[in-house]
């Protein structure tokens, strides 16, 4: 799977990492309230860490606008849908068990945000997998 528009990737959106941290950075953004038909933001990513190893816990909270319907998180090798915790907000918790070793490198993570009527936003943040 190729993923399109790597080269050219919109700004990023603020992205925060930390291997220590476990609670969010504050001030923590509050979702933007939009129209429906407005297209999609992301606002800021968060991710615990961008270097994942065996035994990992893997967390991720994303801002949006709130029209967001899904919002995806993938590089060439997987991808998830984030779980929805409330309008512009989404998470996801991965335990990272074993990797094998064709996986072990470094990934573009691209988080795609999607609107009901299929516009996009897309956000890109470099990983690693050790």
């Amino acid at each position: 799977m190729a993923l399109a528009g790597c080269a050219q990737a919109p700004p990023a959106a603020q992205t925060l990492t930390s291997s220590a941290v476990t609670r969010l950075p504050q001030p923590w953004p509050t979702a933007a309230t939009v129209a429906g038909d407005a297209p999609p933001r992301i606002l800021a990513v968060y991710v615990n860490r961008t270097t994942i190893g065996n035994g990992d816990e893997w967390r991720g909270r994303i801002v949006t606008s709130t029209n967001v319907a899904s919002l995806e998180v993938r590089t060439e090798s997987f991808s998830f849908v984030a779980a929805r915790t409330a309008f512009g907000q989404f998470t996801f918790d991965v335990h990272v068990l074993d990797l094998p070793p064709q996986y072990r490198r470094g990934y573009m993570l691209q988080i795609t945000a999607r609107n009901t009527a299929g516009a996009r936003d897309d956000r890109y943040v470099p990983i690693r997998f050790l």
